[in-house]
């Protein structure tokens, strides 16, 4: 009988980090992650397929280079579109370090001139500064309302991300217009298209919202229809109680705050540092040497 195995089987990847991510997977069912027991994920660094998907600016609008190179990276998960954007930031730094090595380059604009300034941090590092994700995020209104907030998905994130190109792609084109009553039409436009993207993104965050009963039991509203026209109509201080939320769920996981330091504002004698939220942007994230 023939002999099937690669001889090169031997000199396949291996994992080089092993990770743990800020959900500690207790979001997930096993046919989404296979967590192992010890929490941590073993990583493995991209291919040559990989990285090519990865300068794909299609599929990385749309979710779908991540996605696949997850899964092709971190066999444990099973649907990569189906995890937390928390969890996909850490593993996106994980991915970097598994494949270029331990330093990361990030970059921010100074917040004093404006230019743009780079600096190199640890992966390792980054990855130790992982918060996690607790089991349910709860805050009352004014009104006596008890909302529970869930963290944003991926589908979520990529969401953003597409109404946020959208916006951008709208004001460039703006500029082509020479009328300037049409001009106004069209950022109107697109302003409100941005608008009710950004409300459907809100109105997913919410998983229920409890209404307590003077006599019996307590109702608890679930269905997304029923909270969309209840968004839609209550006082705007609920939807900014949302957002501020949202946003602190969001910086959940691996620390994004940074010191960094522009040559141009400093000097060696006096360097000048401030400190910057690092976005970790696929897009640019994987474009090392």
């Amino acid at each position: 009988m023939a002999d099937n195995t690669n001889p090169l089987a031997g000199h396949f990847r291996s994992p080089k980090i092993y990770s743990q991510i800020p959900s500690k997977g207790k979001f997930y069912t096993s046919d989404i992650i296979d967590m192992p027991e010890t929490g941590e994920l073993p990583v493995y660094p991209m291919t040559a397929k990989d990285e090519l998907i990865m300068k794909n600016p299609d599929a990385l609008l749309n979710g779908e280079a991540i996605a696949q190179v997850i899964s092709s990276c971190i066999p444990s998960v099973k649907q990569p579109r189906q995890l937390l954007s928390n969890d996909i930031d850490t593993l996106l730094i994980a991915i970097q370090g598994a494949t270029y090595g331990d330093d990361m380059e990030v970059s921010t604009t100074c917040d004093k001139c404006g230019e743009n300034t780079t600096a190199t941090v640890s992966v390792e590092g980054a990855l130790s500064t992982m918060t996690t994700l607790e089991e349910a995020y709860q805050f009352n209104t004014d009104s006596g309302l008890l909302f529970e907030i869930k963290p944003f998905s991926y589908e979520t994130s990529v969401k953003a991300g597409v109404a946020n190109f959208r916006s951008e792609r709208s004001l460039q084109s703006l500029a082509e217009i020479t009328d300037e009553i049409d001009r106004i039409h069209a950022f109107n436009a697109s302003f409100i298209e941005l608008s009710e993207l950004n409300f459907d993104i809100m109105v997913d965050s919410v998983a229920s919202i409890t209404m307590e009963q003077p006599e019996g039991d307590a109702v608890v509203v679930t269905d997304r229809q029923n909270i969309k026209e209840f968004l839609e109509n209550c006082e705007s201080k609920i939807g900014k109680q949302i957002e501020e939320f949202i946003g602190e769920i969001g910086a959940i996981g691996v620390n994004k705050q940074m010191l960094m330091l522009c040559e141009k504002c400093g000097t060696e004698e006096e360097p000048y540092e401030f400190e910057a939220q690092i976005n970790f942007n696929p897009v640019n994230f994987f474009t090392a040497s």
